[in-house]
């Protein structure tokens, strides 16, 4: 019997019999179910378990939660857990000490300690998870809540499963559903979403089954590796790489860092197609350090002479071992690649002449032979001249102090201090000498000989386990921390301090290249090298193996999400007939969501093995090592456990959601349309995910897909005078932006408000077919300009601009055939819109350039909403599906739009709604409600503590919601109200700024203000 959140606990063993029985055996259902108790607490907690259903899902501890959230949201119940507290057998509580005992008796107790807040000390955790209509599950015993939660919701899902509760597959089924919210009772938000909702419930059948998450092969190793044969002196290829560790691209200025070779005994399989790629490195994670690697295509090199290979081999050996700080050894017969550092005076080729010859003839003589000559024949390590200025400063050039030892810490050498000498005061710490503050130090020193001697200046030498010289680089210099050194006491080292900082990299730079030779392979056998190979990495780059945006799949798949959406709507637009199909627009819409469904591509994902390729991981720095290389176990004394990875290696395994590979099949769309955005491309990759798409190949099968009759003119009427023919419209008068519409029927169809079914149903297939293409344009344009804006502020720039734009251009007033009601409405919509437009023109002064969203306070109007749409949809149709007319409408009637009036990703504001909620938050206060209540006239409401802070009404919800948000903001932040109504415990009185700054932006002005300095910056450069 288990005693909840008291102070004492009964154990098992002490209980009495019946209630000690009771509390092991599980009753029938529906009271409780208990599962058997763990291992005591003194054996190791048991692996957490797995159960596959007969469907073949994979049921873990990890997913079971998410399960059983999942049923208790569709039997509308909240879930309880109740946690307790309990002593395994044989584990009892301490006893009290004599001592204790002793001053109790004799009262001399001291002062009650506070009440333990923990569980008592030797204790198991017990959840219980209340079914209802099910009873109760109750876990067994396990060493902390978060385990015993896991393995309660893991057997609550069993026990549905039993009972039917859940299917094979563990989507709910209840047997007591949750009710339906009657539709009319709903807001308009809420009724798309429940709208939307019952479409995609409709198909769920008709889609492939998900997983959720399943364990899948991981190619760690690139099959390159496998086919370079062991190195020859004649079948030698170079790749030259040079190094930006600040991120920013700048090779040249970095001059500190050698350019280095990459010795292959076959060229990359990069060199083919082009001659140099860039390698992208990212170090650390708050935040991201970026940096990259220039590699060039060295070409074949000259035969080596004997014995030249191995001493690039040693160099190459000692130098890996200075890196990672472990005793390895490379055999020529297995190792991949090699390095040997260029000479000093070696400049880099421009992109253009590597762009012309796909690379540069590297020569041997290009190559620093005397620097390897140096670390491979001669010691690792040579005391200083330190009575000899004109040796030191020679020997102090490009190097690195050390002691004479191997695996120990090294300095770059920044400079000699003459100034200086080993009884000056110490720079950072005046009161000592600096022979004194080396003295402190643990190693034993020996007696100074030369008191006179100058001093090294010197900063601790970056090393891959601390994040490479990238890092080292980040830290401003007045904040590095600076040694200083007595000549005479250290050792300088073989390797350059330039070689040294490049190679420092070395981890991540083969981990990365690792990576892009598995995107090449991926290109090459799922998608016939149609994917460039760094957008397929991007592609394939999930942001767990990489921190960074415009590195992973995540602006990619925004940009092939939109590019799916536009095919398959295109491809059931044609499927149907065009625009004079019958078909149901809301059997269009399904048969479309069945193949952008994240099911469907996570399926997709699976079948064409492009799962296997995902890169999800980070390189472990401290466990990393060349590939085929081997430990030196005689010179390091014993053998080392830890296996290293060679090119034969096996796949791994590892655990992936559907969600996050149906993102990596739409980054692939995307990256197949970059650079040249050509969307023959697109289509082939389409294809070769096995998406449906059967009427075309490329693009221009599209215009023969639709068997067109040739529209003849129209006959005229002979009982119609002749003076009636000059009222007929002219051609011209079917013009719009410039394009002049091939089929007059067409151009009645946009710009009729008939309500004729056949009309209203062509207009609905221009909408759906404009809204993809509009889309297409709108991304790809703020990809293109947004080139570090992640895949959220992208799709926020698209949205809230077409009736704004429908009114700016005057598509209105082209509307024909509407009633007296529906121009009514259209001609108030248009009088708000323009009155809200020159509002905006009038607060903006000459310097501004908008960034005003003035649309937001008008009520959308249905017509003016769509009417955009509707006509880039059917210029579409009537062009013969000629992207050029909708193109050109977009750059030169959308795009200024955009630009003078939409923010741009990073200054877009957040909704008020999410800034008063954030804000409250932020304050710590808990009790605030917003509240809207309708239909005809929408009252917004908002309180704290149940005072009424704020009331604002609207035509629409979201306008009202927005008005009242705003309001509060005003009262509750700007005139300080919440400080006087607010009594939380949790209630803070200052937000630090950068956080305000994070939750309202800052001011038009303010971000003019900066793009001003920013641009005077530029000009003065």
């Amino acid at each position: 019997m288990t005693v909840e959140q008291q102070e004492s606990v009964i154990p098992l063993d002490q209980m009495p019999p019946e209630e000690r029985q009771a509390a092991e055996r599980p009753p029938d259902l529906p009271t409780t179910i208990v599962v058997a108790p763990s291992t005591p607490v003194s054996a190791p907690s048991p692996a957490p378990l797995t159960y596959t259903s007969p469907a073949g899902v994979v049921l873990t501890f990890q997913n079971a939660g998410h399960h059983l959230s999942r049923w208790f949201q569709a039997s509308g119940h909240t879930p309880t857990y109740n946690m307790e507290d309990v002593l395994s057998p044989g584990v009892t509580e301490a006893p009290i000490s004599k001592k204790a005992a002793k001053k109790a008796r004799l009262g001399e107790a001291d002062e009650p300690a506070a009440a333990p807040t923990g569980p008592p000390l030797g204790s198991m955790r017990v959840c219980t998870v209340d079914l209802p209509y099910a009873g109760s599950v109750r876990s067994g015993l396990w060493p902390n809540k978060s385990l015993a939660k896991q393995h309660a919701s893991f057997e609550a899902c069993k026990v549905l499963m039993d009972k039917g509760e859940v299917d094979t597959s563990f989507q709910p089924t209840p047997s007591h559903p949750r009710g339906k919210t009657f539709e009319e009772r709903l807001e308009t938000k809420s009724r798309c979403n429940y709208r939307w909702e019952s479409r995609k419930l409709a198909i769920q059948d008709q889609l492939p089954q998900g997983t959720g998450q399943g364990d899948y092969e991981y190619k760690t190793t690139p099959e390159f590796w496998g086919t370079c044969p062991p190195f020859q002196p004649d079948h030698l290829w170079a790749s030259v790489f040079q190094l930006s560790p600040d991120g920013e691209g700048n090779y040249d200025n970095h001059p500190e860092c050698r350019m280095m070779c990459l010795i292959t005994s076959r060229p990359l399989p990069f060199w083919s197609s082009v001659g140099e790629t860039v390698v992208r490195m990212g170090v650390g994670e708050q935040p991201t350090l970026q940096a990259s690697m220039r590699l060039i295509n060295g070409g074949k090199m000259e035969p080596f002479q004997s014995g030249t290979l191995e001493q690039a081999q040693v160099f190459t050996e000692k130098l890996m071992r200075a890196q990672i700080q472990k005793p390895l050894m490379a055999d020529l017969a297995h190792v991949k690649w090699l390095l040997v550092p260029l000479r000093r005076s070696f400049k880099a080729p421009t992109k253009e002449i590597v762009s012309q010859n796909k690379g540069i003839k590297l020569r041997l003589k290009d190559i620093a032979w005397k620097e390897v000559d140096a670390v491979t024949d001669g010691p690792l390590t040579m005391p200083f001249t330190h009575n000899d200025m004109d040796i030191l400063q020679r020997q102090c050039k490009d190097r690195m102090s050390t002691v004479p030892s191997e695996m120990v810490r090294r300095n770059y050498i920044v400079r000699i201090r003459t100034d200086l000498n080993p009884f000056s005061p110490h720079p950072d710490h005046p009161e000592e000498t600096i022979l004194q503050t080396l003295e402190k130090e643990p190693t034993t020193l020996p007696e100074l000989s030369d008191p006179s001697q100058p001093i090294l200046e010197v900063e601790p030498a970056a090393l891959p386990k601390t994040g490479s010289y990238i890092t080292y680089l980040s830290i401003p210099d007045e904040k590095r921390p600076k040694l200083y050194l007595i000549p005479e006491f250290e050792h300088w080292h073989c390797i350059p301090s330039s070689v040294h900082r490049t190679t420092s990299t070395m981890p991540f730079f083969i981990h990365q290249l690792e990576s892009m030779l598995v995107a090449w392979e991926a290109s090459e056998k799922l998608f016939g090298s149609v994917v460039r190979p760094e957008y397929a990495l991007q592609a394939l780059t999930a942001p767990t193996g990489m921190n960074v945006n415009s590195w992973t799949y995540e602006r990619l798949e925004i940009l092939g999400d939109t590019l799916l959406k536009f095919f398959a709507t295109l491809h059931f637009y044609l499927a149907g007939g065009g625009a004079n199909s019958q078909d149901d627009p809301l059997k269009t819409w399904q048969d479309r969501h069945k193949v952008v469904s994240n099911k469907t591509l996570a399926h997709n994902c699976i079948k064409l093995g492009l799962v296997n390729y995902v890169r999800d991981r980070r390189v472990k720095v401290k466990e990393w090592a060349p590939r085929d290389w081997d430990f030196d176990t005689w010179k390091g004394g014993t053998a080392m456990k830890k296996h290293l990875k060679t090119s034969a290696d096996e796949s791994e395994f590892r655990n992936l959601g559907d969600k996050l590979l149906a993102d990596v099949v739409e980054a692939m769309i995307g990256a197949s349309y970059l650079p040249n955005k050509d969307m023959d491309n697109v289509i082939t990759t389409l294809h070769n995910l096995t998406v449906p798409l059967t009427l075309f190949k490329s693009w221009g099968d599209v215009k023969h897909v639709l068997q067109r009759e040739h529209e003849e003119e129209e006959a005229k009427d002979p009982d119609l005078p002749a003076y009636m023919n000059f009222f007929a419209k002219t051609k011209m008068q079917y013009e719009v932006f410039g394009y002049t519409f091939k089929r007059r029927k067409t151009f009645e169809d946009v710009f009729s408000l008939s309500s004729k079914r056949e009309t209203r149903m062509k207009r609905e297939r221009y909408k759906m077919l404009g809204n993809a293409v509009l889309d297409v344009y709108i991304i790809d344009y703020l990809y293109e300009t947004h080139p570090t804006e992640g895949p959220g502020s992208l799709s926020n720039m698209k949205a809230s601009l077409r009736c704004a734009l429908a009114v700016e251009l005057g598509l209105q007033d082209l509307v024909i055939d509407g009633d007296d009601k529906t121009r009514r409405e259209l001609g108030r919509a248009t009088y708000f819109m323009n009155e809200a437009r020159k509002k905006a023109d009038a607060g903006l002064s000459e310097e501004e350039q908008g960034e005003v969203h003035y649309w937001e306070e008008v009520t959308v109007n249905h017509v003016t909403g769509s009417i955009m749409e509707i006509l880039l949809g059917a210029i579409l149709d009537d062009s013969d599906f000629d992207l050029e007319p909708t193109r050109k409408i977009f750059f030169e009637k959308i795009l200024p739009f955009i630009e003078k009036y939409c923010k741009g990703p990073a200054n877009n504001d957040m909704h008020p709604k999410g800034q008063i909620t954030r804000w409250m938050q932020a304050k710590g206060c808990m009790l605030y409600s917003l509240d809207v209540e309708g239909p005809r006239l929408n009252i917004g409401t908002f309180k704290v503590h149940d005072k009424e802070i704020a009331r604002e009404s609207a035509f629409t919800t979201h306008l009202a919601v927005r008005n009242v948000c705003n309001a509060a903001i005003r009262k509750l932040k700007d005139e300080g109200g919440l400080e006087v109504l607010c009594d939380c415990a949790s209630f803070k009185k200052v937000v630090p700024d950068d956080k305000i700054e994070e939750i309202f932006g800052k001011s038009r002005r303010e971000r003019m203000l900066e793009a001003q300095e920013k641009d005077a910056a530029s000009r003065k450069a």
